[in-house]
């Protein structure tokens, strides 16, 4: 039927379909998973046990996966272009990289937003998970769960126990906003630095210090370069799993249950990670000769005191619907209290 149209032209109409239109390979189904994830880590191996649980559902051979999970189809924003576009299915984002589609996410790095990691918990699942649902479909993506990533600290190349000692220090921040808010709050020099260019910064010098997770201090090879790491636990970083929305819902129930029950839940997420972040203080960090400053409550109170007024201006900055998720973060905090306190 198309024997007389010109190649070109024939190239150019498949390159315009819409990705979903190669979601079959023959009789099976096309997914492409992508993430950043570091090999040997709990949020890379959460992607090899979905797979081996997918393999396990898919007995027929029915399911054609590939996975791109270490960073293969380039930068996050690139790899969530591909998902909404339909070219990739499902995906692991880090909250930096998807708040500069949903600004909203930014509330959630606000400095000391949570101030422990059941209640950060309790209040994704009960509070906020239906609200960032709603952000998300207006983009043409579904909400599958949150993966923690857990607490972030400051690190290094010496101590840094009080916001008075960070005080025209030069100090990288990401682009998120709760990051950059924090570090003009504690009096920090500010520079804005992806994170590959972190390790070369801090060996001449560039930076003193930084904001980051155990988990990529430890593997990122952040803690040779400054080896001191500061538990101000001011922010709680999670990430959102999502899949394409045109595509989810055109799936059939039973492609639909194969695929998203062999994910594995986010509670046993949790506990896998949060067993792996609580190893690498146990086990790595005293083996690479990292000081680890644990802050007593006088210190504590300080970071909080400097850092809680950048609240009000984070809300204006994001704009949209970031009034209505904080309103939701007070609401479920109260409601947390009370559980724990056994008054509900």
């Amino acid at each position: 039927m198309l024997r007389n149209v010109p190649i070109i032209l024939i190239l150019a109409i498949a390159l315009s379909l819409p990705a979903g239109c190669a979601d079959r390979h023959g009789d099976r189904l096309k997914v492409r998973v992508t993430s950043l994830g570091i090999p040997d880590t709990p949020w890379h191996d959460f992607w090899l046990r979905f797979a081996a649980t997918l393999e396990q559902r898919d007995r027929a051979g029915e399911i054609d996966l590939d996975l791109f999970i270490s960073g293969e189809l380039g930068s996050e924003e690139t790899a969530l272009a591909n998902l909404r576009r339909g070219r990739i299915q499902i995906g692991g984002f880090a909250l930096q990289g998807v708040a500069t589609l949903i600004p909203e996410l930014n509330i959630l790095l606000a400095p000391y937003l949570f101030d422990a990691r059941d209640e950060a918990a309790f209040v994704m699942d009960h509070y906020l998970t239906d609200a960032y649902a709603k952000l998300f479909a207006e983009k043409g993506l579904t909400l599958i769960q949150w993966s923690e990533v857990g607490w972030f600290y400051l690190y290094g190349k010496k101590p840094l126990l009080t916001p008075g000692s960070t005080r025209g220090i030069s100090m990288r921040a990401s682009n998120a906003l709760g990051s950059r808010y924090f570090a003009e709050a504690i009096g920090a020099d500010l520079i804005p630095l992806s994170f590959a260019e972190v390790i070369p910064a801090l060996q001449t010098n560039l930076i003193e210090s930084g904001q980051t997770g155990v988990g990529m201090y430890t593997l990122a090879g952040i803690a040779k370069a400054a080896p001191h790491l500061i538990l101000t636990r001011h922010a709680f970083d999670m990430g959102p799993v999502l899949a394409n929305s045109e595509w989810y819902d055109g799936l059939s129930d039973r492609h639909r249950r194969m695929i998203f029950d062999s994910i594995e839940s986010a509670e046993v997420n949790r506990t896998l990670i949060r067993a792996a972040l609580d190893g690498y203080f146990r086990n790595s960090l005293p083996a690479m000769d990292v000081t680890v400053h644990e802050l007593n409550e006088a210190q504590q109170a300080e970071w909080r005191a400097a850092a809680l007024p950048t609240h009000q201006a984070l809300l204006q900055d994001t704009g949209g619907q970031a009034g209505h998720i904080y309103a939701l973060v007070q609401q479920g905090k109260a409601r947390f209290r009370e559980t724990a306190n056994g008054t509900e």
